[in-house]
């Protein structure tokens, strides 16, 4: 028995009606963790930066190996947020690389066509001739 047309559109529409659905419901969770994800990142920057001051504040006091030691966080720790604290932030836009400009016609120059050249194959016997063979570019 062959499906009608009406049958074959009501099943598409059904079918894509769960797919939009299950596409929209992906795309507002993905959107949602994206923020959230953001906020927790900056959070953490600012924490980060926080931890770095304190750090180079207290540094003629307790150096990290020593704060180490009574705090149980490791020196690499340590050592990373306060030499990042102590960097300084880098700002303004990244140059981008000047671009080829195009010639006056709009028309990119074309580059020549290369070719093989005709060599010659020596055959391992002496008394034998030298065989040219050439090829031509497709």
């Amino acid at each position: 028995m062959v499906t009608s047309e009406d049958e074959i559109t009501r099943r598409l529409q059904e079918t894509d009606s769960a797919r939009s659905a299950r596409r929209t419901h992906a795309a507002t969770t993905i959107g949602e963790l994206a923020r959230r994800h953001a906020e927790l990142a900056g959070q953490l920057a600012e924490l980060e930066r926080e931890l770095g001051d304190t750090l180079t504040a207290a540094g003629d006091v307790i150096d990290v190996t020593e704060l180490s030691q009574v705090t149980d966080i490791p020196v690499t720790d340590l050592a990373r947020w306060r030499d990042h604290a102590a960097k300084p932030h880098r700002g303004g836009k990244r140059k981008r690389p000047a671009t080829k400009q195009k010639p006056a016609n709009g028309k990119e120059p074309q580059q020549p066509s290369t070719t093989m050249a005709a060599r010659t194959v020596k055959p391992a016997a002496p008394d034998s001739t030298a065989v040219a063979v050439s090829a031509a570019s497709t």
